[in-house]
Formats: C-alpha cells, structure tokens, sequence
C-alpha cells in the first residue's frame, strides 16, 4: 500500500513543484520589472559649456540643458571634471568629488527623461552648491529642487534638499541624499532638478531678473542620480494574468490526477 499510495501521489507532486516553480518565477519577475536600474554619472558625457535646449544622453536617459531666465537660449550647464583643479580656478564648486559631474549654472536647470518616453524612479544622488567662489561661510545657501510630472496624474510633485555646507576652506561639499519613499516610489515621465536661495525670511527663491541680486547665483552640482525605468501596468498585468493561468492548469491537473488515482 505504501509503494501504491506513492506511485498515485508523485504526478500530483509533480504538479504542485511545477504550480510552485512558476508562481517563483513569475514573482521574481514581478519583483525584478522595476529593478532596471541605471546611474548617471556623466562619464561618458564630453566636457564642454551647455546652452539652454542642449539635450545630452546616458544609459538610455535624456538630460535637457534648461535656461530658467526669461527668453531663454543662453548659458545654462557645463561638465566640470573634479580631478581638474583647474576646473574652478575661483573656488565656489565641491571639492569631495574626483570624478566628472553636472552644474548647473547661471540659475540653470536640468530636465531628465527616458529616452523611449518611458516611467522612472529616482531614488538617490549626490549633489551640492556651486558657490560664485570660493571662502564661503559653513552654512547651507539654498535648497536643491525637484519638480516631476508623474505618470497618469495630472499635478507635478515636488521635493528639495537641503545643500550642504563647506570644507574647511569655505568650497561647497558633495553630499549623498536618499529620496524619501513617497517621491522616489513615484512612476516619473520627467523630472526637472534646479536651486533656490535662502532668501532670510524663512523662504528659498528662485532668482526672478537681471535686476534680482541673486541673478546668476542658483547654481548647483549633481552626479551618481540612481534611476530605474518603472514598467507599464499592462506588462504587470500581463505577468499576473500568466501566473493565474498558470495556477489554474495546475489545480485542474491535480484534480485529474486525483480522479485518476480513485
């Protein structure tokens, strides 16, 4: 009875390994969809000064150069190479990188999206102040601000950070932030990253003019932006529908095998 009872449950067995070994698959794809991760971290982006419209390319992401000023078309970006001490002869940029990084310049701002118009998360990057020049104060200037549109919603959400202070020198420093889970859940189309000033009344502008004192001074540093394409709800849906079929053949398979064996 031993070897019989054996030989009746093995196909059922047999089913519910396979019920288990695609339930497991389908999961970890499901788990490993939005896990597309990519970092930007503009090595493989040439040194040069970017004007407003400038739209520059890394790891399937596009980076628009923008001019905030009104009118646009002028200066706006530029790649500084940290091992280059040559590339802030004045001071004013971070100093605890050695690698290339992005500033954004004259109260210029930089604009990310997918390349194939796709969604994405944003969940960490290193950023700083980028001072006129150096000998600057140990204190934090301004605030580095995100404004993303999100994918299906029709208001953009907003976040910002707090820039570090200095070194021991009085040059801005390089800081590594974590977004907090509610933004970097978030399914982005595009996000635009720019800087405001403390302005003394427990505010951060943005400078508004030629005519404002702080024209040309909201500038900012930014390298290492983890990124990871979010899939489309069809294609999670896809996979649930799979997995559900798939239970499905499996539990009618074991009832037959279960008819079978009576």
């Amino acid at each position: 009875m031993t070897s019989s009872r054996t030989r009746s449950d093995s196909p059922i067995r047999f089913t519910l390994n396979k019920i288990a070994l695609g339930a497991a698959t389908a999961l970890a794809l499901l788990g490993a969809a939005p896990a597309m991760a990519s970092v930007v971290d503009f090595e493989s982006v040439p040194l040069d000064f970017y004007v407003d419209g400038t739209v520059l390319s890394e790891n399937g992401y596009a980076l628009q150069v923008v001019d905030t000023h009104e009118g646009g078309g002028g200066l706006a970006g530029t790649l500084i190479n940290g091992q280059d001490p040559t590339s802030c002869w004045l001071g004013g940029c971070p100093t605890n990188n050695g690698s290339r990084f992005y500033a954004g310049i004259a109260d210029g701002a930089l604009r990310i999206a997918r390349e194939d118009g796709g969604a994405f998360s944003l969940s960490s990057l290193d950023y700083g102040f980028i001072a006129p020049v150096g000998g600057q104060a140990n204190f934090s200037y301004g605030q580095l601000v995100f404004t993303a549109s999100v994918r299906d919603v029709a208001d953009t959400i907003s976040y910002a950070l707090d820039f570090p202070g200095t070194d021991s020198v009085g040059n801005p420093l390089f800081n590594t932030a974590f977004l907090n889970p509610a933004f970097a859940s978030s399914a982005l189309t595009s996000v635009t990253i720019r800087a405001c000033l403390f302005d003394g009344n427990s505010g951060c502008s943005f400078p508004q003019g030629i005519n404002d004192a702080n024209f040309n001074q909201a500038q900012f540093a930014l390298d290492n932006i983890s990124l990871a394409e979010v899939p489309e709800p069809g294609s999670l849906a896809l996979i649930g529908l799979g997995l559900s079929a798939l239970a499905l053949r499996g539990r009618k398979s074991a009832a037959k095998n279960n008819t079978n064996n009576a």
